[in-house]
């Protein structure tokens, strides 16, 4: 079992300009921007565990760990 990133997309703010956790994330192209969506989606299959991304979120908490199997 081990950890990864997961946003919520009712409160990422990435359409505003906020996108922290795409910038801080240590490992590239694992928060991507969405345009779609418009929000920050994570790679599930690139993704660490290492928790930058909810760190840099704390204002909105978008950004969360959930346990993978």
């Amino acid at each position: 079992m081990y950890s990864i990133a997961i946003i919520d997309e009712d409160k990422c703010t990435a359409e505003k300009g906020c996108r922290l956790c795409i910038m801080f994330c240590p490992e590239p192209d694992t928060i991507i921007f969405d345009p779609i969506k418009k929000t920050a989606v994570v790679v599930e299959d690139r993704c660490k565990g290492c928790e930058v991304c909810v760190e840099v979120c704390s204002k909105e908490l978008a950004a969360t760990m959930i346990q993978k199997h």
